[in-house]
């Protein structure tokens, strides 16, 4: 497995550089050649991406103040922050960090600007002197140097400079500071527009009561209509803190549509009911105990997704339920303070059924985390069950057995032919193959290159007979373990692009021919005449571990021939 490396990130950012900021940022005037180009517009996009997201404007505003090109004096974009009181001025490497000369460009170019030497920047700078001299004319103005860059990290000699600077403009009064923006800071902004905002609702309860202590608990009724509305409303947003979304029409929520259309006084008496955790709870003056609209912060329902996915069905189908159906629901105050109790309470509340040991995995950070880090190319990733499911979409079961296939790790592989639930549980597979060194670009890269081979493994076993079809059926872990350790295939895996070229393609399609031969040939010659079956074979370490041994050798005999 990779460690999320600065290749991968740095790749995500230009691809967003390339497709919010390069239709508004053209190439300059210049004599260069496409590459040439190409880097500085990609600079010229980052320092406008940086300044949207410092200053929380357009990227169309990021890109107005841009004044990079020739005399611009170190500074490649300047903006006039008036609702911080902040004058950002930035300098971007779409590449390696700034040297010491680029630094010292850059140290000098702040100096003239705050000192008012206009005349040695650029025409591209005219068009912001206003906002400028504003700015330095405004008490209590806070001037910040941002150096940001994709690759590498700042020398000594330009950190020492930059302090040094500091000290200089400092030494009167605090109005400069400078930040260091490297990658890891770059793509944080893009994996935080991914995240999802916490829901806040108002919810009535009828004859409820209150438990302050050890924190507060609210429990009481709530009509089934209101959590209706509520998921019309918010939808999948309501369940953020749950192991699983609603899962559809699966036979126990039928069951409690049923209920809700049929005998809605009967559903308190059916259903166990819901708990919610919140952030805070907030109850109106005068409040009584009969009935009381709350105010909910950061809700969500962590017990009850399928209860409440089912009753939004009804009501989708038929706009209204009755006044009759309610239910017990159970709300917890939890607090922002991050002690562990609302990730203890969603565990504890969905271990009284029988719940398969995939929908724990959504209370790992990790898996939101990832959730972003794909959704900043553009790819759906579920790690929470769900009926809403995208034909281009990846599913956290995809990518354990991909991550499992290419684990290098023939334990694990034989563990997810055997009983693939094994991956989920913390105390086997699940922490190594979804460590916090995973990157989204790999768990996305993965899963797509298992899937253009599992085609052609399925092309090869619809092909086969006999004994052979079912290597193919039963082997496919197997050979794709052996693919990922040689050293060229974890160069094609590891490649920082999600989607896979032609020429990806074509080398993956040879390698694996290949391989499929030479191992179907090497296990015949070991286990025909044992008229062992294949899938006895590849579930088993016994059988596994000489074969992998054998197979192994034959390769590098082939490397050094």
């Amino acid at each position: 497995m990779t460690q999320p490396n600065a290749s991968a990130k740095k790749t995500q950012v230009i691809e967003v550089l390339k497709r919010d900021y390069f239709p508004m940022i053209p190439e300059l005037a210049r004599n260069w050649t496409a590459n040439q180009h190409e880097k500085n517009r990609l600079s010229r996009s980052l320092a406008a991406f940086v300044i949207a997201n410092l200053a929380d404007v357009t990227p169309a505003q990021g890109a107005n103040s841009i004044i990079n090109g020739e005399n611009d004096n170190g500074i490649d974009a300047i903006y006039f922050d008036r609702s911080q009181n902040f004058l950002w001025l930035v300098q971007a490497k779409a590449g390696n960090a700034p040297n010491m000369g680029d630094n010292k460009k850059f140290c000098d170019g702040i100096r003239d600007l705050i000192e008012k030497r206009f005349d040695k920047f650029n025409q591209g700078f005219a068009r912001l002197q206003p906002d400028v001299e504003a700015a330095l004319d405004i008490n209590g103005l806070k001037i910040v140097g941002c150096n940001v860059y994709l690759e590498g990290d700042l020398g000594s000699h330009v950190v020492n400079d930059l302090n040094q600077l500091t000290e200089e403009l400092n030494r009167f009064s605090l109005r400069f500071e400078w930040r260091d923006l490297n990658i890891e800071q770059t793509h944080s902004w893009l994996t935080a527009k991914q995240a999802i905002a916490p829901v806040d609702v108002e919810l009535t309860l009828e004859n409820w009561h209150c438990l302050e202590q050890p924190r507060k608990a609210f429990y009481g009724l709530v009509k089934a209509s209101d959590l209706a509305v509520l998921y019309q409303q918010h939808d999948k947003r309501l369940f953020e803190k749950n192991i699983r979304y609603y899962l559809g029409t699966e036979d126990v929520n039928s069951a409690i549509a049923e209920t809700v259309r049929e005998q809605p006084s009967e559903l308190f008496y059916l259903n166990n009911g819901l708990t919610i955790t919140c952030s805070k709870v907030e109850l109106p003056s005068g409040h009584n105990q009969k009935s009381t609209k709350f105010t909910l912060q950061g809700f969500s329902v962590v017990n009850g997704a399928q209860t409440v996915g089912a009753i939004a069905s009804v009501y989708g189908a038929n706009s209204s339920i009755s006044a009759d159906a309610k239910l017990l629901v159970t709300i917890i105050e939890v607090g922002t303070v991050t002690d562990g109790i609302g990730v203890k309470i969603t565990g504890a509340r969905n271990t009284q059924n029988a719940v398969r040991d995939v929908y724990f995995a959504a209370l790992d950070p990790n898996q939101e985390r990832l959730r972003q880090e794909c959704m900043v190319s553009g790819v759906v990733y579920h790690y929470r069950p769900s009926a809403d499911r995208g034909q281009d979409d990846i599913t956290i079961e995809q990518a354990a057995i991909a991550l499992a296939c290419f684990s290098g790790d023939t334990n694990i592989v034989v563990a997810a032919k055997r009983e693939v639930s094994q991956l989920y549980k913390r105390e086997h597979y699940y922490s190594t193959l979804f460590s916090n060194r995973l990157s989204g670009i790999t768990l996305c890269r993965y899963v797509r290159i298992f899937a253009y081979l599992d085609g052609i493994f399925a092309a090869s076993e619809r092909a086969a007979t006999g004994r052979q079809k079912m290597f193919y059926r039963h082997g496919r872990f197997f050979i794709l373990d052996i693919f990922s350790r040689r050293r060229r295939n974890k160069e094609l895996l590891n490649k920082s692009e999600i989607n896979l070229s032609d020429s990806d393609k074509n080398e993956l399609s040879q390698i694996l021919n290949d391989l499929e031969t030479l191992i179907y040939n090497i296990a015949e010659s070991q286990f025909a005449s044992d008229n062992k079956s294949y899938l006895s074979i590849f579930k088993n370490l016994t059988d596994v571990r000489p074969l992998m041994s054998r197979v192994m050798q034959e390769l590098d005999q082939r490397s050094n021939s």
